[in-house]
């Protein structure tokens, strides 16, 4: 199983949120792109970017062992700060290269 790890930023409090992701295959063929959803992001925020980065290879990242994980921590994605951020990514095969931590 694949595990996705990116950046929220919230933009109403200006704060950095490390953010999950697990493969979620689609029904039926196998094809080139992986269905990624949100399963859950660091509730409180941090001020630094750079402290949020931290703590991906502090906190996030040991608790994956059991996945190839990919960290896609380039462009943050906005979100409201209102109600719980919950998506989908899509990612195809080429798009996931390179990012592979483990």
């Amino acid at each position: 199983m694949k595990a996705l790890i990116m950046m929220l930023f919230n933009v109403k409090e200006e704060t950095y949120h490390p953010i999950m992701y697990f493969e979620h295959p689609f029904a039926g063929e196998d094809n080139d792109v992986y269905r990624f959803k949100s399963k859950g992001h660091r509730t409180i925020g941090f001020k630094d970017r750079e402290e949020a980065l931290a703590s991906i290879e502090k906190e996030v990242t040991p608790q994956l062992k059991k996945y190839e994980v990919y960290k896609e921590l380039e462009g943050d994605i906005p979100w409201d700060g209102e109600e719980t951020p919950a998506d989908n990514q899509l990612r195809n095969k080429e798009s996931l290269e390179g990012l592979l931590v483990s």
